[in-house]
């Protein structure tokens, strides 16, 4: 059944054939639970993520082969392009397949596949996100199919990434409250930064003050030192030529 057709009716009897257990987890037919969404969410994430390293691996040998740092070098070699046509074969074919498990779990809403669109829209994609991982799906048969078995490992895998994912959330939700919260505490440091610079240079001008001051009265008190000295010695003069006269009158 096509995710794009009409619906069927839920009074039609499905072919004994139809084995829900057995059907391909990448295919726009059928339904997914909310643990078994979650689970091949994790499983296309770690296979994403191994492949990337991998195709960056490579990239980085084509570079070394060319001995350029520039990643445009990757044009001069063939394993150059041969990792860009990767790249890019990857990147469509995850995609495909994370389009395909979205309409199976939005199939297990009893809804059109074609609200995977709104993955597409900024800011919507989020809400629409949290909606379609948690909305609880239809009780039995629906217009898309009957109710699909979640398996073990998609219990063990969905509820892990689960985990992972209410951690992740936890801490980027803490990291924007701090960034924030230091963003609003920039301005009050830099107006405080400007207020101790300002009592320094404050300081620093009553300092220079205080030493020119100080420097005035040891010249002060070095001049007075000069002139008592200076009196010191006419007053020995004085004494002498006193001292003197008195002996040639008495001679």
């Amino acid at each position: 059944m096509n995710p794009f057709e009409t619906q069927t009716s839920t009074s039609q009897p499905h072919p004994a054939s139809f084995t829900p257990n057995k059907d391909n987890p990448f295919s726009p037919k059928g339904r997914f639970g909310r643990l078994s969404y979650l689970a091949w969410l994790f499983i296309i994430s770690m296979l994403y993520t191994c492949v990337l390293f991998i195709i960056a691996g490579l990239a980085v040998v084509a570079l070394m082969q060319t001995g350029s740092q520039n990643p445009a070098a990757l044009l001069e070699s063939s394993l150059g392009y041969f990792v860009i046509f990767l790249a890019v074969a990857v990147v469509i074919a995850f995609t495909v397949v994370n389009i395909c498990i979205a309409i199976r779990r939005i199939h297990d809403l009893n809804k059109s596949g074609w609200l995977w669109l709104l993955f597409l829209i900024p800011l919507v994609n989020i809400f629409f996100g949290i909606y379609v991982m948690c909305a609880k799906g239809t009780e039995g048969n629906n217009n898309y199919g009957p109710q699909r078995q979640t398996e073990q490992t998609e219990k063990l895998l969905g509820s892990l990434y689960a985990v992972f994912l209410a951690i992740f959330i936890v801490a980027y939700g803490s990291i924007a409250v701090w960034v924030i919260s230091m963003q609003g505490s920039i301005p009050q440091s830099m107006d405080s930064m400007e207020m101790s610079e300002h009592d320094t240079s404050n300081l620093e001008q009553e300092l220079a003050q205080a030493a020119q001051e100080l420097e005035q009265t040891s010249d002060e008190i070095e001049h007075s030192a000069q002139d008592a000295e200076q009196s010191t010695e006419t007053e020995h003069l004085n004494e002498d030529s006193h001292s003197n006269t008195q002996e040639v009158n008495q001679r």
